[in-house]
């Protein structure tokens, strides 16, 4: 078979390109002109770079649970990726990522594709926030909305995030990332993830 090493790991540089949900907009922003959850709607690019930990099995064919795999091989991961959000937090991410192996492995690089949607919450006083996001091989984005035909579950994660630049500048950070059992993808075959980006607005606004 096959050995899709980077499939489900799209990270869409981590929808965490989504910059949404709910958000508690304190008295002196609302009309003081500061950041709040419409002021986030917009369309942004992105791009990150991190590692991580792919669990094989005994024949370097396939993955496996890391609990139980026999050969664990790191990887290096870099990508780029572009996200529509809409003045309700709604949000939709398309990412496309490449990832090798460290030094002394001969496996080949790699690239895949992913769709991240997801939610987070965002605290206008802080400029920061936490998120969720779900990952999907397939699927496709209209503006901030997800279209689910032809998608699979490839993984769930979280990330932190802090906003700069009237909102133009997001950074991200992942804090995980949890494969799903799926036909591109293996339940606990990803370990030790590691992973950051910075998004910035197309078109500022000030």
């Amino acid at each position: 078979m096959k050995l899709r090493i980077a499939t489900g790991l799209g990270l869409s540089l981590f929808a965490a390109t989504v910059v949404g949900g709910p958000v508690r907009v304190s008295q002196a922003q609302s009309g003081g002109g500061g950041i709040t959850l419409a002021s986030l709607a917009g369309k942004f690019s992105q791009r990150g770079s991190g590692f991580f930990t792919v669990c094989l099995n005994a024949e370097f064919t396939g993955l496996q649970d890391c609990a139980t795999a026999p050969h664990p091989v790191p990887f290096n991961i870099t990508g780029i990726a572009h996200f529509t959000r809409d003045a309700a937090g709604n949000f939709c991410t398309i990412g496309t990522s490449t990832s090798a192996p460290v030094a002394g492995s001969t496996f080949p690089a790699g690239a895949d594709m992913a769709t991240d949607v997801g939610t987070t919450s965002f605290d206008p006083t802080t400029g920061s926030g936490t998120g969720s996001f779900s990952e999907y091989h397939g699927g496709s984005c209209n503006g901030a909305v997800f279209d689910s035909k032809g998608a699979t579950l490839t993984a769930t994660g979280a990330f932190s995030f802090d906003v700069s630049g009237s909102g133009n500048r997001i950074e991200f950070l992942g804090t995980s990332y949890n494969a799903a059992t799926s036909a591109f993808s293996v339940a606990g075959s990803i370990q030790g993830f590691v992973f950051s980006e910075t998004a910035i607005r197309q078109g500022t606004q000030n």
